[in-house]
């Protein structure tokens, strides 16, 4: 193997959203061991993302599903979602009374405080907040990614409205339970990695990724090695996937011990 790409959430960080001291163990000795490159792919904001992680040799970060990509502090890539679509989404979403934060730039436009911002409160001294109280709020703007939060049931509607009315330029799919992510079509985990193996001359087949929900299934299907967690969305294990053990067992430090560190 030659690249190594992990989700965050509910897959290398525990429920308490830590990263262990075993996984860092690994992941730290696969870099320097076996000279793999180490990328985090998340739904994360790059502020989040890097604080959770600060302990890991990482290069490249993969931030808000693949709407944008760092080299290190660098960024290297980004695509927002046209302002209009972004105008209309945020509005249905409000229509049908869900919570959501939309972030551009350095910015996050939000309806209510809820879990969302505390997965992005490491980052809240470098993102500035501004609260949504009504659909007059919302001004057309390009965001990167938009997020709604709700019961599943809730959020079918929403996604339903989208794929009927955007699906050739949205890219919409579940990150956590409840949690519902549009992007711009092109932006996905599974692009981002393609472009950071493009950059690094790596063969997919080269490639390791460990995944958990919907967001990571362009990822999975992308590389030669996908591993999902004992804890993934039923959907995936139902996939032709390697598995290894939970996010609070450290099944991604774990399976790369067994079957990298060890052959």
């Amino acid at each position: 193997m030659k690249l190594i790409v992990t989700d965050l959430d509910g897959t290398l960080l525990s429920d308490e959203k830590k990263v262990s001291e075993y996984n860092i163990e690994i992941l730290n000795r696969a870099v320097k061991e076996k000279e793999i490159e180490l990328v985090v792919a998340s739904g994360r904001d790059i502020y989040s993302i890097k604080n959770l992680t600060k302990d890991l040799k990482i290069k490249y970060y993969i931030c808000f599903n693949g709407a944008k990509i760092y080299n290190d502090d660098k960024l290297i890539y980004k695509e927002a979602i046209d302002e209009k679509i972004c105008e209309d989404i945020l509005k249905k979403g409000m229509e049908l009374n869900l919570k959501f934060s939309a972030t551009s730039e350095n910015e996050i436009h939000y309806t209510k405080m809820d879990n969302e911002y505390t997965r992005l409160e490491n980052g809240k001294d470098k993102l500035k907040f501004f609260y949504l109280k009504s659909k007059e709020d919302i001004k057309q703007r390009n965001f990167e990614k938009i997020v709604f939060v709700g019961i599943e049931e809730e959020l079918i509607h929403l996604r339903n409205y989208i794929e009927e009315k955007y699906g050739d330029k949205a890219n919409i799919f579940y990150s956590g339970s409840g949690v519902l992510d549009i992007v711009n079509k092109k932006c996905s985990k599974g692009t981002a990695v393609g472009k950071i193996a493009t950059l690094l001359n790596i063969d997919k087949s080269k490639i390791i990724a460990f995944g958990d929900n919907e967001n990571d299934v362009s990822m999975l299907e992308l590389v030669g090695h996908p591993v999902i967690m004992e804890n993934s969305r039923e959907d995936l294990k139902k996939k032709k996937y390697y598995k290894t053990v939970s996010n609070n067992n450290d099944g991604v430090g774990k399976y790369i011990n067994d079957n990298i560190l060890n052959k």
